[in-house]
């Protein structure tokens, strides 16, 4: 349903978006993973038409988004970081004439307001004015709109941003229940988001695909990830010279790829030591006894990849988590 193929945007010198190929199936929810400013809602513009790549090529439905951009644009429902939204009318009038916009049929009018104010919450809110609803409710009237038409393809950039927790639940439900039968993208920063909701994750950085593959498959990509913990007493006190020999010590061990070592925050003369090592069986107890002899090691534990961890691996910074 979406196929981009070595897409990139410039503006002037910068190169926002950098060389970007996947496709999205019928019936498939990608979530697409990245921190701010990583290329996410210009992404999304080029697959709805907003903006044009600089070269590359797009099609949605099989329609070509330069050539054929009006056809395709029919089977688009869209909803930008800052909902399109009319002040001076009220949820009823707006979303009225979204329907009108988007060639509803005037007889079908009715069921359509009818269908999208019970999917996203709205009927409590359906005769105020917009511009005296509340953020949450503002992003939920944006979601109303993108659905109208029964669109074949959603893309939702930031869906639940600034939404309470109850809110950002239910239009899960929503974007969940639509993504049965249809096509669905959503950009986001959230962890919950794509662990809740997707089928598949597409994780970027500054404009680069990292990688696409599911929840699991990514855990599976990244095995040699896993992180061992251990907290060890400093003899003598002089943390800066153990951390340096500990980190040595460590980093002899086979199948110990990286170490880091900071001071316990919760406990004075101890160390904690952070390792990145290999999926290998028995690297704990070569760990321990690495240690025994000239520490006194308080803790070990073993941490498997979580998509936090292997959002981090990728881009190198942990990216947020939703209230909820």
């Amino acid at each position: 349903m979406i196929v981009l193929e070595s897409v990139s945007k410039r503006f002037g010198a910068k190169t926002v978006v950098d060389q970007v190929s996947f496709t999205v199936n019928p019936g498939e929810v990608l979530g697409f993973l990245g921190p701010n400013g990583a290329g996410k809602t210009t992404t999304l513009r080029m697959i709805s038409g907003y903006t044009t790549a600089t070269s590359g090529r797009v099609t949605v439905a099989g329609y070509d988004m330069v050539t054929q951009h009006t056809i395709a644009a029919r089977k688009i429902g869209y909803l930008p970081e800052r909902p399109p939204l009319y002040d001076t009318l009220d949820v009823a009038a707006y979303l009225k004439f979204a329907a009108k916009v988007k060639a509803v049929p005037r007889r079908h009018i009715a069921d359509e307001l009818d269908r999208v104010v019970v999917a996203c919450r709205l009927e409590a809110v359906f005769r105020q004015e917009i511009f005296k609803l509340s953020k949450g409710y503002r992003q939920r009237v944006g979601l109303a709109q993108a659905l109208l038409g029964k669109p074949e393809i959603l893309l939702l950039d930031e869906p639940t941003i600034g939404l309470d927790p109850t809110q950002i639940q239910e239009t899960r439900d929503v974007i969940r229940a639509f993504g049965e039968t249809h096509t669905v993208m959503l950009s986001t920063h959230i962890l919950q988001e794509v662990t809740q909701i997707c089928h598949r994750v597409a994780i970027i950085d500054r404009g680069r695909l990292l990688a696409i593959d599911t929840p699991a498959g990514l855990q599976q990509t990244v095995e040699q990830t896993h992180v061992v913990t251990l907290n060890v007493a400093v003899p003598g006190g002089q943390t800066d010279t153990s951390a340096q020999a500990l980190a040595s010590e460590l980093l002899e061990v086979d199948g110990v790829e990286t170490v880091h070592i900071e001071p316990s925050a919760d406990t004075a003369n101890q160390l904690v030591a952070t390792c990145q090592v290999a999926l290998k069986d028995g690297i704990e107890a070569a760990i321990a006894r690495t240690v025994v002899p000239r520490w006194d090691l308080h803790q070990l534990a073993r941490q498997h990849p979580t998509l936090e961890n292997i959002f981090m691996h990728y881009v190198g910074q942990p990216v947020a988590e939703s209230v909820a």
